[in-house]
């Protein structure tokens, strides 16, 4: 992503992604796991990532920055106004759900306030999920008498559902992303009355 940018080497930046790889696999699940552990699930040692980041604090930082970075570039790819607004929808659902332990980080963690930049990121995605909601009440697609904001907030609530679900073995990974968007079909599209 922007690893050249940082001056990393191709083999330092892979270093690093896999440290931030193993933090959100390891502290969507328990946020109090250790950099020992994280270090071990990243097949590192504890020394490489104090290289890598200072402390716990930093690693912690540069996983919310990867996090929200890697959930906007998933929401670019999903292709904001390509198609209906209904299609878009959906492709940011299964962007969101297979951004899975980054999404899952970003729920979990109470840690500190974001940065600037991250609260930035944060209301880019926000704004470009809302435009597309508003897109396809405009469209028809979506029930224009529900509150955009309300339909966001399922989004994000019904996102969150799924990954739990997952993450307890409730439902395979893989089925996830067609539950939420038959979930959010039924509940916010424009039904004949």
């Amino acid at each position: 992503m922007y690893h050249h940018a940082m001056g990393l080497s191709p083999q330092r930046a892979r270093t690093r992604q896999a440290i931030l790889d193993a933090a959100a696999a390891q502290w969507s699940r328990d946020p109090t796991v250790g950099l020992g552990d994280i270090a071990a699930a990243a097949g590192v040692g504890r020394a490489t990532v104090h290289r890598y980041f200072s402390d716990r604090q930093a690693l912690h930082t540069a996983l919310i920055t990867d996090s929200w970075t890697t959930l906007r570039a998933a929401i670019d790819h999903a292709g904001p106004a390509t198609d209906s607004a209904f299609e878009v929808i959906q492709r940011i659902i299964t962007a969101m759900v297979h951004a899975g332990d980054r999404m899952s980080f970003l729920f979990t963690t109470t840690e500190g306030t974001p940065s600037e930049a991250d609260a930035g990121i944060a209301r880019e995605v926000d704004e470009l999920i809302l435009a597309e909601i508003e897109r396809g009440q405009r469209e028809g697609a979506l029930d224009s008498a529900v509150p955009a904001r309300w339909v966001e907030l399922m989004i994000w609530s019904t996102v969150y559902t799924g990954l739990r679900a997952a993450a307890d073995g409730l439902v395979p990974r893989h089925g996830v992303d067609e539950l939420i968007r038959r979930t959010l079909r039924r509940a916010v599209s424009e039904q004949p009355e």
